[in-house]
């Protein structure tokens, strides 16, 4: 059976295509010394290619300020990390596009662990990811048993929910479900099921490597559901309040937190020139807004 600290480190250590290598050293450019690491995780990584996709990307910082140049910026990327920017470049005759979620190295190792109060960075990194930059070897090693870490708590979380012997793929399907009601993005049923199964080996290797095979866990846990239903609560509240920030802390942000808003709650927003004018103002507007409409059910 394979170490799943093995799995893990094999996947960090993988190849990505050559333009989502551009751009990660493009954000180490321009965030410079502050940058402790790049992550590459998300749709273009699984396909392997960003044509029609998005690129994603994590920027781990040694401190928020360092990052942004920006008080107000990084006072609140420090309080509800990470800060997220889109960010375009030039690339063989198109456009590159990315969404670029800057954090500090603590804030990430802390948000992959079973003590982090919402699923968003476990969740999210659970899933294949790659180290494409690391400052030192110290620093990769870190963050390789952050990402095992999160691969652990996103099972621990979920195996509860599930018979005492269930096979992975439940598992991981259920998973994904649970975390996708955890945030603004109300994906369709199917969609945790084809993420799963488009890499099912990996998600089976995993599994194995944590509860056998076939797959058994030896305790139930009847609190978990509560604890999912917390993670609901306090989770899409936590994005409303990120969408919030994200409209008075950099430039075009206002229509950034619109646009989010509509796309994962459905709930639409139409903004004025004046609303654009004030955007603290507009940005509490805005969580009372979606609150009214329905947007965190």
């Amino acid at each position: 059976m394979t170490n799943l600290d093995d799995i893990i480190a094999a996947e960090s250590r993988a190849a990505a295509f050559p333009a989502a290598r551009i751009f990660a050293d493009h954000l180490a450019e321009r965030y410079g010394s502050s940058v402790a690491a790049v992550l590459f995780y998300g749709s273009c990584l699984r396909q392997g290619t960003d044509v029609d996709l998005m690129l994603d990307f994590y920027i781990l910082v040694d401190r928020m300020g360092a990052a942004t140049r920006n008080p107000l910026s990084a006072f609140f990327g420090a309080l509800l990390p990470p800060n997220v920017y889109y960010i375009e470049l030039p690339y063989e005759g198109r456009i590159l596009r990315a969404k670029v979620a800057v954090m500090s190295v603590a804030a990430f190792i802390r948000g992959t662990s079973s003590s982090a109060l919402t699923s968003a960075i476990w969740a999210r990194f659970s899933q294949r990811t790659i180290i494409m930059r690391a400052r030192t070897d110290e620093v990769r090693r870190r963050l390789e048993a952050a990402l095992v870490e999160a691969v652990r708590t996103m099972m621990a979380a979920t195996a509860p929910l599930l018979p005492r012997q269930f096979v992975a793929r439940d598992l991981w399907v259920r998973a994904l479900q649970e975390t996708y009601r955890a945030e603004l993005r109300p994906e369709p049923p199917e969609k945790a099921a084809e993420l799963v199964d488009e890499d099912f080996g990996r998600y089976r290797a995993i599994t194995t490597a944590i509860y056998g095979d076939p797959p058994n866990q030896s305790d139930i846990d009847s609190r978990a559901p509560l604890r999912w239903l917390a993670r609901r609560i306090l989770g899409k509240s936590m994005n409303v309040l990120r969408l919030v920030k994200a409209a008075f802390t950099f430039q075009g942000g206002l229509d950034y937190a619109v646009w989010k808003i509509e796309r994962h709650s459905g709930v639409k927003i139409e903004l004025t020139d004046a609303e654009r004018r004030r955007p603290l103002l507009t940005g509490a507007r805005l969580l009372l807004r979606t609150l009214k409409s329905g947007g965190l059910k």
